[in-house]
């Protein structure tokens, strides 16, 4: 995955950096905020399975997500 947000760490209110250790399965990572999930499943390239695994939410959670965003 590349860069979320080249030379941002923050977005709207969301911790970028965050988001992008949890999207890569780096640790250690922090539990995300709500927005923040959501950011990660509308911005992240991979399945709506895998990223849900990633974020503990199911895959119809992070299918709605993106969903939502179009």
């Amino acid at each position: 995955m590349n860069s979320l947000r080249e030379f941002n760490t923050w977005d709207r209110g969301v911790d970028v950096v965050a988001v992008e250790r949890v999207l890569k399965g780096s640790l250690p990572h922090t539990v995300l905020e709500p927005e923040e999930l959501r950011y990660a499943a509308r911005h992240s390239k991979a399945s709506a399975r895998s990223v849900a695994k990633l974020l503990g939410v199911s895959e119809k959670t992070v299918t709605s997500w993106r969903e939502a965003e179009a």
